[in-house]
């Protein structure tokens, strides 16, 4: 209970702080081209600290890279209150970026090696995204959404406190980082590469969709409603994914990933956004299950290895944010929707070269 609740707070907190940032940026002077800036700043930051602390995960004590995680955070995200233009919205961003990207695989590594669920760890966080999104839509205060984010990893800090150390993370605490070793990508780089291609198609959906359902009658409050139906649905469809083979998770994820953003091109009013956003709903949790199943039970370096999965969610970030931000300048929100659809399917046929090739795939 413990770590699902970590995994709740640490999720709310950094789905309330980044909803509404679009808004707040354009409300700060920003064009369509710098919000993807700020967008790739923070991504940038994310990718960097999550390449070095995936590594670190397998070697070093799991609580302090918590406990620093955390701290940061708790610090970063409350400083977002003063920003007073694009510039100062993007170093902030950037400062949380990396305050982000230091727990993650350390988390993930730390209930493996509790023999836990991924898949219903994992579930929390979706629910904590749709916890967020709804707090942020009824709040609709930036002060207060940032002030709240920074409470919520304090609470974890403290919350990790209490956590016992486990065998296995002891043993793991004296094995040596290599931080260049290309083995683990050799071996997964169809997984990392059709994901990156995927993610780039959503963060440059996400960069922008809050300006989207704004363009189209929503208020901030519905924005949350609808950003929260998304990770509602993947905290139930995440839950029963652990029995299902992990190539066929992949390739129904990058599939529906592609569906889901089309439906998202014609619509006329903000409600529409239904359709789309149970078909992200199921897309994600396949492809992010069958992801990170696939990585940990066949990798040695197991934090390493799944790390270097939210390394390249980090850095689709950077590339989506700018091509979101960019796309939407120049021509406009249902092209950013179609370059969504257009990534995934890139993504689908990186995964699927792959498996025609022969290469062995797990069967669990």
């Amino acid at each position: 209970m413990r770590l699902n609740a970590i995994q709740l707070f640490i999720n709310s907190a950094v789905m309330m702080s980044s909803l509404f940032i679009p808004i707040l940026a354009h409300n700060l002077g920003a064009t369509g081209t710098q919000i993807g800036i700020i967008g790739a700043v923070y991504g940038a930051a994310l990718f960097i600290s999550t390449y070095i602390f995936s590594r670190a995960a397998d070697s070093y004590p799991p609580k302090k890279l918590l406990y620093a995680g955390f701290i940061s955070a708790t610090v970063t995200f409350f400083l977002q209150v003063f920003a007073y233009d694009p510039l100062s919205l993007a170093i902030i961003r950037a400062l949380a970026g990396f305050c982000v990207g230091i727990y993650p695989a350390v988390l993930m590594l730390y209930v493996y090696n509790l023999r836990r669920s991924i898949g219903k760890f994992s579930s929390f966080m979706p629910l904590g995204w749709a916890v967020g999104n709804m707090l942020a839509g009824v709040i609709a205060v930036y002060w207060q959404i940032f002030t709240i984010s920074s409470v919520l990893f304090a609470a974890s800090f403290l919350i990790t406190l209490t956590l016992p150390e486990t065998k296995d993370t002891e043993v793991r605490t004296k094995k040596k980082a290599d931080y260049f070793s290309r083995d683990i990508l050799k071996k997964n780089w169809n997984l990392y590469f059709g994901f990156f291609l995927r993610q780039i198609g959503a963060n440059n959906v996400w960069v922008i969709f809050p300006l989207y359902l704004v363009s189209l009658g929503a208020n901030e409050f519905w924005v949350g409603i609808i950003y929260m139906l998304n990770p509602t649905l993947q905290f139930f469809i995440m839950r029963r994914l652990d029995s299902y083979k992990t190539t066929y998770l992949i390739h129904a994820g990058d599939l529906l990933s592609a569906a889901a953003f089309i439906a998202l091109i014609p619509l006329t009013i903000y409600y529409q956004a239904v359709v789309g956003m149970v078909l992200i709903a199921f897309s994600y949790s396949f492809l992010y299950v069958g992801s990170m199943r696939e990585l940990i039970e066949t990798n040695e370096e197991k934090g390493a290895a799944a790390g270097l999965l939210n390394s390249s969610i980090a850095f689709a970030t950077i590339i989506g944010s700018l091509v979101g931000g960019v796309i939407l300048q120049y021509y406009g929100y249902r092209a950013v929707m179609a370059a969504g659809a257009f990534f995934a399917l890139l993504g689908y046929a990186v995964m699927q070269l792959v498996d025609s090739s022969g290469k062995p795939q797990k069967s669990s």
